[in-house]
């Protein structure tokens, strides 16, 4: 069994809905409604007609938000957290959901004939793209995807402030029993980072270990991927309040349009 299929019994345990991503969100759809002021200020709200998330998880930000889209999507590379996700929506909801075990990379590809108004890629998914090419194709096809005034949203570590500090590793996640240790490596030669994750249930005497390469993208290189994508305007916050993003912040937000 691979660590995200282990990792998907206690993911919402780890990572539950998050009010404070959830209100940023509202204001990125409808910039009137005051939950985070300074996030598209003055923009029209968002058409309702698709939505995707790409690294969708368990499907929390999906559900959350199925009320005001026609269509919702779903991306994500584990097949056992897109079951629990599908688990999710509502009754009734079931038609306009989809749930798509794919590799991002190929994501326009899937997505072809689809427009959607709102993209989101949360939860640090940007920086499994390890390579450069790679991470401008995604960009682009985000770019490619969105319908006239749609918005990308993502969200990743602040990798300019861990690679400045030399910073090893993020705070353990600890729920209950269930423990969830997250390492890091200093830069390769290529660039990229090891992330060693460590999932340990106490109770159940059980543990999972995971390696993989990340690549820690700074602001800089992001402002240049959104450009060459085609993107003409976006901001970065260092917060779900809206707060701007510094060196300091704990972590990269991007709302680009």
């Amino acid at each position: 069994m691979s660590f995200y299929s282990s990792l998907a019994t206690y993911y919402d345990l780890l990572f539950p809905f998050d009010q404070g991503q959830y209100r940023f969100l509202e204001a990125v759809i409808d910039p009137a409604c005051g939950e985070c002021p300074g996030v598209r200020t003055g923009e029209e709200p968002l058409g309702g007609h698709a939505f995707l998330d790409v690294g969708c998880g368990t499907g929390t930000l999906l559900s959350a938000l199925s009320d005001r889209f026609n269509k919702v999507v779903g991306v994500d590379s584990n097949q056992s957290l897109l079951a629990l996700a599908a688990e999710k929506m509502l009754p009734g909801e079931g038609k306009k959901a989809e749930f798509l075990c794919e590799d991002m990379t190929e994501i326009e590809e899937i997505l072809a004939e689809d427009e959607f108004n709102l993209i989101t890629c949360m939860g640090n998914t940007v920086a499994h793209l390890t390579k450069p090419l790679e991470m401008q194709k995604f960009f682009s096809s985000l770019y490619n995807l969105l319908e006239n005034n749609g918005v990308f949203v993502f969200q990743t570590i602040n990798y300019d402030r861990v690679l400045r500090d030399g910073l090893r590793g993020l705070p353990s996640i600890v729920k209950d029993d269930v423990s969830f240790e997250r390492y890091y490596s200093l830069p390769g030669p290529d660039g990229t980072i090891t992330f060693d994750a460590i999932l340990t249930d106490a109770e159940r005497d059980l543990e999972f270990r995971n390696s993989l390469a990340l690549f820690p993208v700074t602001k800089t290189q992001l402002e240049a991927f959104l450009k060459g994508a085609g993107f003409g305007r976006w901001t970065f916050y260092g917060d779900w309040s809206g707060a701007p993003w510094t060196q300091d912040s704990f972590m990269t937000i991007g709302v680009c349009l």
